[in-house]
């Protein structure tokens, strides 16, 4: 699905030329420019002119810019384009995933942050459970910050509703509370879902490969090598390292400077 905006930047065409992948996954690839903020249109467009031009780290740059003004799915998902187009798969990973908490139902975001999984080196061989996948998919139908504004403003109407039929004998508010107490609940659901997704703990590794070992420091004993791209849960922090651990089993400790937090506490 092709997005139209007032500065098309395009990967389509670019990534089966430079990858040989089929024309179906570089359909996937075409930036999209609807965000629920937009982002400052002077470093947004010079960004995307320097995407253009094949110019990546001033891409880079001026996506920084413009999201350090405002934050946008758009900007992320661009930065991400520019990000993985020169050759830093972890941190296109990191933006996709931020785009796609900004703005689930974007088709496009979602596609590029799949195809960015598929294309890192370290593969993960974990399927979701079916019933689970079906239930998140059900309680993420909006965003995060909807959610979250929603359960509060739920709650807050139900609580009128049951008052009004307690203190004022207003039979129809009992039915009127039950009913928003139910949207109330999909609701809660839906932001501890994405909360879920968006914890702080959520990382990447965005170094070409990394060597994770038993402790914290170059003198213990080598774990297991990974590779930029792989998504990984720090579990702790000593120093300059962090414990990590991946799906599969995988884990040990690696340099802090080696991973880059998803959604970092702000």
């Amino acid at each position: 699905m092709n997005h139209t905006s007032p500065w098309p930047v395009r990967l389509s065409g670019v990534l089966r030329k430079a990858y040989g992948v089929s024309r179906a996954a570089a359909l996937l690839a075409v930036l999209a420019c609807i965000s629920w903020a937009t982002p400052p249109r002077g470093h947004f467009a010079r960004g995307n002119q320097a995407y253009e031009s094949a110019d990546y780290s001033s891409a880079i740059a001026l996506y920084d810019s413009a999201l350090a003004q405002s934050l946008s799915s758009a900007a992320l998902y661009n930065r991400g384009n520019a990000y993985f187009k020169s050759g830093q798969v972890g941190r296109a990973l990191a933006d996709f995933q931020r785009a796609h908490v900004l703005a689930p139902a974007d088709e496009d975001i979602r596609a590029n942050l799949e195809y960015c999984r598929s294309f890192r080196p370290d593969k993960t061989t974990d399927l979701p459970n079916p019933i689970i996948r079906a239930l998140t998919s059900f309680l993420r139908l909006g965003d995060l910050a909807t959610a979250r504004f929603a359960a509060g403003a739920l709650l807050l109407a139900a609580l009128l509703a049951l008052g009004l039929a307690l203190g004022f004998g207003f039979r129809p508010g009992y039915w009127l509370a039950i009913g928003l107490a139910a949207l109330w609940l999909y609701a809660f659901g839906s932001w501890l879902s994405w909360a879920a997704e968006a914890r702080p703990n959520k990382a990447v590794v965005v170094v070409p490969e990394i060597t994770l070992r038993s402790g914290p420091g170059e003198e213990y004993k080598e774990m297991v090598i990974v590779h930029d791209g792989l998504e990984v849960t720090v579990a702790g922090r000593r120093g300059d390292y962090v414990l990590v651990q991946a799906p599969g089993g995988l884990g040990g400790w690696a340099p802090a400077a080696s991973v880059l937090a998803i959604f970092p506490i702000r």
